[in-house]
């Protein structure tokens, strides 16, 4: 389905090429640091080493460098047995604990579009959602950037390589939707090389020649040429206007220069107008993104697909609806609060369809996805009459919100364990079970259990 957003004039509806539903500072970004005036090359941090700074020819401690950090040289010297020379006054020393490497040597190559794709087209993925179909780019080990609405309410997803490969997506490692970019994890790694990222638009100008690669309308890794057309800021987003042919299914691909870089990802075009007027992410919008994780290992970046917090007309226990975050609940429960984990909370004392109850509310990605309420009248309870008398009166309460069961045993039921009356009701969101139990040696429990479809 066209997701159709406004665009400049009300007359124009700018779509987004899934299948479904004054610029940044211009920086020479060189892995994690930036290449300043000056500098001759960097250490990259292999183990934590000391930093120092140099006074009166002495040298003295400043701080541990952390391993994993990158760190410009201006020079070095063989003074104090050799040491590579940072900003200022501070040094550190030569030894197993750092590697130099110096600063590349800029290329003018200009690649025509034939080139382009043979650098970049095994960098380009199609993917399909459980809802829509779009594109990707290879960004890391594992990863692969997209736009947000290619992923935005799935709940699984696959990658295909231009080669045939798939990978499973492990889920969402960060989202942004109002840049309209994503980032996704694979559950497995790949040996394919990514994309060269230019950091930024600036520096870029009308006319300069593109190349786009996409999958519209599902047709996998299709190569489109253009020019820049314009620049574009649209709700703060920098973007790239081009009349490179993209189309649904294009989103998350990817847009090059003359000389291979990846400079925005293609997003939208205005759709029912004869001129060719499409339009690209800039760089500078998602490259923070990237650099976040660049550097991390693939086990160590979490990721997953968000549960949806579920549209319900009537919040299922008091003001509390399922999809909401642990804050939210703690804000909104009655009772006295327990005890919490990552993905539990733990109340008693809560008022609870009119009879007072310990309550356990579990989460899932910081969303409320459970319900769990034990009514203190059904507990251990010695008489059979109170029981079912319970279960009655719960049954009626319930079916004022819900409704007629649909499915209900209130004749005693022998389990494993014991004897049961249950109740079962099943919405559009969620499934509310409503469950009275005796067991063998006479210990009893009522209470009923509230939770999200998965």
């Amino acid at each position: 389905m066209k997701k159709l957003i406004v665009f400049m004039l009300s007359a124009f509806l700018i779509f987004t090429v899934s299948s479904s539903p004054a610029s940044a500072a211009s920086k020479n970004m060189w892995g994690k640091i930036e290449i300043q005036k000056g500098m001759v090359g960097k250490v990259q941090i292999l183990k934590d080493t000391d930093l120092f700074s140099v006074n009166k020819g002495k040298l003295k401690f400043v701080k541990k460098l952390k391993k994993g950090n990158e760190h410009g040289i201006f020079g070095e010297s063989k003074s104090f047995g050799g040491v590579y020379k940072l900003s200022g006054v501070n040094v550190v020393k030569k030894s197993s604990s750092v590697k130099y490497l110096p600063v590349p040597k800029p290329t003018s190559k200009v690649y025509n579009t034939r080139e382009i794709v043979n650098l970049n087209d095994s960098k380009i993925v199609l993917i399909h959602t459980d809802r829509s179909q779009g594109s990707g780019i290879v960004v890391g080990n594992g990863l692969i950037l997209t736009n947000h609405h290619v992923i935005d309410g799935a709940k699984t997803a696959t990658v295909t390589f231009n080669n045939g490969q798939k990978f499973d997506v492990k889920g969402i490692v960060e989202s942004d939707a109002k840049k309209d970019v994503a980032l996704l994890k694979t559950t497995k790694t790949f040996t394919t090389k990514t994309v060269v990222i230019r950091p930024s638009s600036k520096g870029l100008s009308k006319g300069e020649k593109v190349v786009a690669i996409g999958s519209p309308q599902g047709l996998q890794n299709t190569v489109s040429e253009g020019i820049i057309s314009s620049f574009r800021k649209v709700n703060g987003v920098s973007l790239i206007q081009t009349n490179a042919d993209i189309d649904h299914g294009s989103s998350g691909g990817a847009m090059f220069d003359v000389r291979g870089q990846l400079i925005g990802m293609t997003s939208s075009g205005l759709d029912g107008v004869s001129a060719n007027l499409n339009f690209a992410i800039a760089t500078e919008e998602f490259f923070p993104l990237v650099k976040k994780y660049s550097g991390k290992k693939h086990a160590s970046i979490k990721a997953s697909f968000p549960i949806p917090a579920p549209s319900l007309q009537t919040p299922v226990l008091g003001n509390i609806s399922l999809g909401m975050t642990m804050q939210q609940v703690k804000d909104l429960s009655g009772g006295v609060y327990s005890s919490e984990d990552t993905n539990f909370l733990y109340y008693s004392d809560v008022s609870a369809f009119g009879l007072f109850a310990d309550v356990n509310y579990e989460f899932k990605n910081n969303k409320l996805i459970s319900i769990s309420v034990f009514h203190y009248i059904a507990f251990n309870v010695t008489d059979l009459d109170i029981i079912e008398t319970y279960f009655d009166f719960m049954y009626a309460e319930l079916s004022k919100i819900y409704g007629a069961a649909d499915e209900v045993d209130s004749n005693w039921v022998e389990v494993d364990e014991g004897y049961v009356l249950t109740a079962y009701w099943s919405s559009p969101d969620h499934d509310t079970v409503l469950v009275v139990h005796v067991s063998w040696e006479d210990e009893t429990f009522g209470g009923i259990s509230i939770s999200i479809i998965e």
